[in-house]
């Protein structure tokens, strides 16, 4: 896996084998990292809209809680530094600790990514208030807006691939990463928590890890596997190819039926905005409205999850999965197209 994160994460500082600890999963990642770097009662700022199962990840087990923020919008990823330091300065006032920030990217449910700038914005940010910053990027190599527009190099950066050492202590940054996405192994549960520069987390991580163990046949699955670099670069290769295709169809097919959309970059899905489709039934949609829209599409044999699991300030929008085969991709958007037809 060092060969892997350093062939495909482009380190600014290399990465070596002891940086890397091993975890069930992207989701026991970040609980066993917030197990170990945060107390119970203290809070973790996470920019919104975000991928709600963060909700547990974070705070079972832990006491920790969170607090959202939102130093952009849906359609400019631009990131605010005002903003942070407002809420952060708020949640201050009101006697809350907090101790962390939790950034995905490429982001979910946007499946858009941060640039450099951006990324610089919050390590700084988090410098200036010695917070422990969390960089989630499991969709790392699902980019696909390179190919659609037929640029040279993926619009992702990551945070490891900054010389962060000028930019914020480097104890305090950490990366996690997981088999789920980028490679579709879900059900084997694998996560990464890569840490260069605390030597003290590892230590802990690597005595908590106990109750995360992998299991050993997918460990020697796994291990080689990706000792077959050729097939990897392939692999991703076409799967970055296969996201390209199937984005450009299901976005021709949205266009050819006036539903808006906020573009995507990364990752497996993006934003449709439903709000133009129910002007005649709905004046200003709610959050409860998007309950009911969404019980509705699953009656209808779609599941299509609203923006309010993700926390979002603004209803009226449903993150579309598109990355499966086109024949039952195109089916779900006509039994989409034919829901929202009849809804009242």
């Amino acid at each position: 896996m060092t060969a892997f994160f350093n062939r495909y994460f482009e380190p600014y500082y290399l990465i070596e084998p002891e940086h890397i600890s091993v975890q069930t999963g992207a989701g026991a990642s970040v609980n066993q990292l917030y197990l170990n770097i945060c107390d119970e009662g203290e809070y973790c700022m996470i920019p919104g809209p975000y991928y709600g199962a963060f909700d547990l990840d974070v705070s079972v087990q832990t006491g920790v809680k969170i607090i959202e923020v939102f130093p952009h919008t849906l359609t400019d990823m631009t990131v605010d530094g005002n903003e942070l330091e407002r809420v952060y300065q708020k949640t201050k006032s009101e006697g809350k600790r907090i101790t962390s920030i939790l950034i995905t990217n490429p982001d979910n449910p946007l499946g858009r990514c941060y640039s450099r700038k951006d990324l610089e914005t919050y390590l700084i940010f988090a410098s200036n208030h010695n917070l422990h910053i969390v960089f989630d990027e499991i969709y790392a190599l699902s980019t696909y807006s390179h190919i659609v527009e037929k640029t040279d190099k993926s619009v992702f950066i990551s945070a490891l691939s900054l010389d962060y050492k000028k930019l914020i202590h480097p104890s305090l940054v950490h990366v996690i990463y997981g088999m789920s996405k980028d490679f579709a192994l879900n059900g084997f549960r694998v996560g990464f928590i890569i840490d260069q520069f605390n030597e003290n987390l590892r230590k802990a991580l690597s005595r908590s890890s106990i109750f995360s163990y992998t299991s050993t046949i997918t460990d020697r699955l796994l291990c080689n596997w990706f000792k077959d670099e050729r097939w990897i670069d392939e692999y991703i290769l076409e799967n970055r190819q296969a996201l390209a295709d199937n984005y450009i169809r299901t976005t021709q097919y949205l266009k050819e039926h006036q539903i808006n959309f906020i573009p995507g970059e990364a990752g497996l899905f993006f934003l449709i905005d439903i709000r133009s489709l129910l002007k005649k039934n709905f004046n200003e949609i709610t959050h409860e409205d998007e309950k009911y829209i969404w019980h509705t599409l699953i009656d209808h044999g779609v599941y299509m999850a609203p923006s309010f699991v993700f926390h979002s300030k603004i209803p009226g929008f449903f993150r579309l999965t598109f990355a499966i085969p086109w024949e039952i991709l195109e089916k779900g958007l006509d039994n989409i197209i034919e829901t929202f037809a009849n809804i009242q």
